[in-house]
């Protein structure tokens, strides 16, 4: 099986990526960066009444699936977002499915019709041996108002068939995608309210894969999937008292309409329900609502993959080692992670290790002050683990530095367990003898590391037990004890006890 993804709307990711902002669209190749001043609707476009189901529900018993291996994604900042491809991978990963290798090609602002004309996108597409490829569109070209939804469809078609060519077994999904907040701009000239934006969406989504592409295609798929995301947003707003999925921007997904956008994604590829995966960087709480949400939309009830779900919070004697530090210089050792975003960053299902997944989430709680790549190499780690790290404090003095301190949390941890926990910095210098007396607090227990070219120690906890919901908090501060300015995190090791 082979399934590729086509996103064409904001997103980014270790394949292509460029601008994190989707502007306003036009109907050039490449989409401008302003809001049009008038919005002109397409006389080509059909009407908006759905020609097909919008929320198709599977079979009670669902098959086990061939899991898929390859998994491509085309799109813009609302892939970049998250990213959604890594978060997708995270979530198979939890569910217990091989590990799969992901790629996408994701350009701020760009349309399906500019992906045609980017050689790193069809040249990612004519690699071949796709399982699944996920097509995305810029969010508003899929709308008769202010969009060009004939364009959409040809677009896709073309898409479909470069991945049938390259990967005749593909399963190629296209990426429904949301309508802007109620309190956008666009309304109510533009669309009368978010429902009638989210109703031409889906529309011609789902024409675009039931209709237009088999009736158009050179050699049409048996089907062509809709991952009704978009549909999940409409149901979730709703509800009463709905969690914020949109960013501040009212057009991009925040933190929590990224998760939903991959519950959703998930779901479709791998035909599963999400209820129990982990809650990534979310509340509980609001992860629970969310899974309710894409299961709903999907249609899918059945969690795990074929091995059953990983093992919560890891075994007796496994370990997972994390470098925080610089995305140019990632710690690519087998059995390591890494995590580059100082401020908010998120690494799912660490590897053990053995380079085995687990249920173990890492993420930036508090956000520092940045990375200092000044680090010492050492013969406790690989030399790329010790030479960056994040760090917070102040440029202006110690009592300063004090009310600065930076946090990460990890998740999915069993709370019945133990687990020991070991914390390591180096920065070269003492900061014209001020030092670097950093103070680490976890589970209430506080060790105090003298960062100042350190090559040996480290800060260890022991007996360290999570929260009722699985969280360890690992605070990082200046230390009160001595004169530093900065306090430093480069190196967290967590093993079960």
């Amino acid at each position: 099986m082979r399934i590729i993804v086509f996103l064409a709307t904001v997103g980014c990711g270790p394949g292509v990526a460029e601008l994190e902002v989707e502007p306003a669209p036009t109907h050039s190749d490449t989409v401008a960066n302003s809001t049009p001043t008038a919005d002109t609707p397409s006389s080509t476009s059909p009407t908006t009444s759905d020609p097909t189901d919008t929320h198709s529900t599977p079979s009670d018993t669902v098959p086990l699936i061939e899991p898929p291996e390859r998994i491509l994604f085309i799109g813009n900042s609302f892939t970049l977002g998250g990213p959604i491809p890594d978060l997708v991978d995270m979530l198979a990963n939890d569910a217990g499915w091989p590990d799969p290798h992901v790629d996408y090609s994701a350009v701020g602002g760009e349309s399906l019709e500019g992906h045609r004309d980017r050689d790193a996108t069809v040249d990612l597409v004519d690699e071949g041996d796709w399982d699944v490829v996920v097509l995305q569109e810029y969010s508003t070209r899929a709308t008769d108002n202010i969009g060009d939804p004939e364009q959409f469809k040809t677009d896709a078609t073309w898409f479909h068939d470069r991945a049938v060519q390259s990967s005749p077994d593909v399963r190629v999904v296209l990426y429904e995608t949301w309508a802007l907040h109620a309190d956008h701009s666009y309304y109510p000239n533009t669309f009368s309210d978010p429902e009638e934006m989210q109703e031409q969406v889906r529309y011609h989504y789902n024409h675009a894969a039931h209709e237009f592409i088999p009736d158009h295609a050179a050699e049409p798929l048996a089907e062509v999937l809709v991952s009704p995301v978009g549909d999940a947003w409409e149901d979730h707003l709703a509800e009463p008292a709905p969690v914020r999925l949109h960013d501040d921007d009212d057009y991009h997904a925040g933190i929590n309409g990224q998760y939903l956008n991959a519950l959703v994604l998930y779901s479709s590829i791998y035909e599963r329900g999400t209820t129990g995966r982990t809650p990534w960087t979310l509340n509980p709480a609001d992860a629970e609502r969310l899974q309710a949400t894409a299961d709903a939309a999907t249609g899918y009830t059945e969690a795990d993959g074929p091995g059953g779900a990983l093992p919560v919070g890891l075994e007796s004697g496994q370990r997972a080692r994390v470098d925080l530090g610089s995305g140019s210089d990632e710690t690519s050792d087998s059995g390591w992670n890494n995590l580059t975003s100082s401020t908010s960053g998120s690494a799912g299902n660490l590897v053990d290790s053995d380079a085995a997944a687990t249920t173990v989430d890492l993420f930036v709680s508090t956000a520092f002050a940045g990375v200092n790549q000044s680090g010492i190499d050492t013969t406790l780690f690989p030399d790329s683990a010790t030479r960056d790290s994040f760090y917070c404090g102040s440029f202006d003095d110690h009592d300063d530095g004090l009310l600065h301190p930076g946090a990460v949390t990890l998740t999915d941890l069993d709370p019945t367990g133990s687990y020991v926990i070991e914390l390591f910095a180096a920065r070269s210098g003492d900061d014209d003898g001020r030092g670097r007396l950093t103070r680490y607090t976890v589970d209430g227990q506080t060790r105090d590391l003298e960062v100042s070219d350190n090559t040996t120690d480290k800060a260890r906890f022991v007996g360290v037990v999570p929260e009722a919901d699985g969280s360890v908090v690992v605070e990082v501060a200046v230390s009160p004890a001595g004169t530093a300015r900065f306090c430093y995190l480069g190196v967290l090791e967590i093993e079960r006890e």
